[in-house]
């Protein structure tokens, strides 16, 4: 039988996302990772030629994974552009895992340029798909760069906050709180004229 290449590597990487967000970027070595899919850390080498390659590949299907949930959602309620947003917040397992990792992942960019651009262009690639939800939503009449950069610090500021008391931010208060971020945002970036 062939070897799924593919989904081999998507394997591994799936493992050193639950490594990260449990113990951080340092635990997911390759003889951990290695260890926790039972392949040999030669087999993971195979793979990948070193942790970095790893970690770049985990945080890509990571993105990955967070985009196919926010299209998933816009292209299932159009018209609740709440509903597309929750999917970026920590309010669920899936997203309190995905939200554990990209914690640790910013904790390494801090000293990682590499990481550290990466990081900023899915941050971008975020932004801009919530302009395109406020588009295809509000239409036109606002500054949707600045409504998206807004309403994308308000999803982080919900997040990180969600991760360290789960308690105060039940599903409930966050849809109201990104509701009220939707009409906050633009307001302040309503276009004159419009």
């Amino acid at each position: 039988m062939a070897i799924d290449h593919d989904a081999r590597r998507r394997h591994i990487a799936e493992i050193a996302i639950d490594v990260i967000a449990a113990e951080g970027i340092g635990a997911a070595t390759i003889r951990r990772i290695a260890s926790e899919a039972r392949f040999s850390t030669a087999a993971v080498t195979h793979y990948f030629a070193s942790k970095q390659e790893l970690l770049v590949w985990s945080f890509a299907v990571l993105s990955a994974q967070g985009d196919a949930r926010f299209d998933q959602a816009f292209v299932e309620h159009p018209d609740d552009p709440v509903h597309a947003l929750l999917t970026f917040t920590a309010w669920c397992p899936a997203n309190i895992r995905r939200w554990r990792a990209y914690l640790a992942f910013w904790d390494a960019a801090a000293r990682d340029e590499g990481l550290a651009a990466i990081i900023r262009d899915a941050t971008a690639a975020g932004i801009a798909d919530i302009a395109r939800l406020l588009r295809a939503t509000y239409g036109e009449g606002h500054d949707l760069a600045k409504a998206s950069r807004l309403l994308n610090s308000i999803v982080q500021g919900i997040s990180l906050q969600a991760i360290v008391a789960p308690q105060d931010w039940p599903v409930e208060i966050i849809r109201t709180t990104l509701a009220e971020g939707i009409a906050a945002a633009l307001a302040g970036a309503r276009l004159t004229g419009s």
